[in-house]
């Protein structure tokens, strides 16, 4: 292609030369004086320069402007000359070449935004290192995670994104050695400490260079919580279930020993022996009663429920207990209450275990409270008492199954430690949500309901 304008332009040289040869040719005949000659040589010579303009310079700076669009990324304008057959040659080419890399960069945006939207819809922190343990790539999660943005971790050191020195020689010893690091569990503040079971791998270039590293980062946190909790329900059940079999037994080995001769302590025993039972068939029915409203097995008979009426049962149920304690019982309800949809007897169940409680850990001369109040889109309930209080450490753990304050003492006081856990599942169950205040001068136990399903 150069080959043939090199051609052209010599050539056209060569023809202003002829030209110049001839008219000096003419000249020297005397048939034409010099002002010819120069004229002809200057029209001669414009001529060319618009021949070659046209044919050559203009193409050319059109294709050289393409080519730096080109270059700046933008793919979409194709180079239209009328030139020499070379350079259409030439535009023909970028032409192709443009197309090529329009295909090949919509294939690699593509890729790209798939991977994207496979790291943005992971359930699992990702963490990238480049070679030099820079992070080159953090997902939404980890982001969401630590509370950073890209501008705070692209091509920062891990120690610099997250302050975790066991984290980053996780990652260093995978960079060093290119061998995977596997399920490492460890904990990080984030603010609050959470669990990370951490899994990392290397990145290999095509001829086993090495090119970094990616974590993948899973939170067990809530996995272990529950593993904790479940192994603390069997043995809390195991317990609970234990002490009055083992003082059944106990009773009746005793009577069968002979102490049934003596109907005063045989009496005693029986008696015994059926408050264990009951304690026994209470505690199973609990049980069972949780099981269902875990499993959402149970199905709510939903229907307008009045609130006024629950909570004047519920206290006409604990008058006599109230009293026996010396225990003021008092209630606050508005004017006019509107009905809320409901179960009536669950509803009814948690009024009962709070109020219950309440009661139960009041001194005498003591005050248990009842108090509805409306918003615009729910209501709420609260049931407050000046008894014992619930230590601050206590708190997010009070509905949890078997869970007990004072273990000792809550035994004595009669109950299977399953009331609130069974009210906090009522409550969700009601799409509402139950939540537990104390302080040096006492309890609160509240639960909120949607007023409309």
């Amino acid at each position: 292609m150069l080959k043939g304008i090199r051609r052209r332009t010599i050539g056209s040289y060569a023809f202003l030369f002829l030209v110049f040869i001839a008219l000096s040719f003419l000249k020297s005949l005397g048939i034409v004086d010099m002002l010819t000659v120069l004229l002809g040589s200057f029209w001669a010579t414009v001529v060319m320069a618009w021949l070659t303009n046209r044919r050559l310079i203009t193409p050319v700076e059109q294709i050289t402007l393409v080519a730096q669009e080109m270059a700046g990324g933008i793919l979409d304008t194709e180079i239209r000359v009328k030139g020499e057959e070379e350079l259409d040659d030439l535009a023909w080419s970028i032409n192709y070449m443009a197309r090529e890399l329009r295909k090949n960069l919509f294939v690699i945006t593509e890729e790209r935004n798939r991977a994207r939207a496979i790291l943005n819809s992971m359930a699992d922190g990702v963490i990238a290192l480049d070679k030099y343990g820079r992070v080159i790539l953090i997902n939404p999660v980890v982001e969401g995670i630590f509370k950073i943005k890209e501008e705070e971790w692209a091509g920062n050191q891990l120690i610099k994104v997250i302050r975790n020195h066991e984290l980053e020689e996780h990652f260093i010893r995978a960079l060093n050695s290119m061998q995977p690091v596997l399920n490492n569990e460890l904990q990080v503040l984030t603010p609050e400490p959470r669990l990370f079971r951490v899994h990392i791998s290397p990145l290999k270039g095509s001829h086993e260079e090495r090119m970094g590293v990616v974590g993948l980062l899973t939170d067990v946190t809530e996995r272990r919580k529950l593993e904790r909790m479940r192994s603390e329900f069997v043995a809390n059940v195991s317990h609970e279930l234990r002490t009055p079999l083992t003082s059944i037994n106990g009773f009746v080995e005793t009577l069968l020993d002979g102490a049934i001769e003596d109907p005063t302590l045989a009496k005693n025993f029986l008696e015994i022996i059926n408050a264990e039972g009951k304690r026994l068939a209470n505690l199973i029915d609990d049980l069972l009663k949780l099981s269902r409203l875990e499993d959402r097995r149970t199905k709510l008979n939903k229907q307008p429920v009045d609130l006024a009426e629950v909570i004047n049962n519920t206290v006409k149920m604990f008058e006599a207990r109230a009293t026996d304690k010396n225990i003021e019982l008092t209630t606050a309800l508005p004017q006019e209450m509107l009905p809320v949809p409901g179960d009536q007897g669950f509803l009814s169940q948690v009024l009962v275990n709070l109020v219950d409680n309440a009661i139960k850990y009041t001194l005498p001369g003591g005050k248990v409270g009842i108090e509805v109040t409306y918003s615009q889109e729910e209501v709420t309930v609260a049931v407050s008492d000046t008894g014992i209080g619930i230590p601050p450490e206590s708190l997010p753990r009070v509905f949890e199954r078997f869970y007990r304050v004072d273990k000792a003492r809550s035994r004595d006081m009669g109950g299977t430690g399953l009331g609130l856990s069974i009210s906090k599942h009522i409550i969700e169950a009601h799409g509402g949500k139950i939540r537990a205040e104390s302080d040096q001068e006492g309890s609160t136990f509240s639960f909120t309901l949607p007023l409309h399903d």
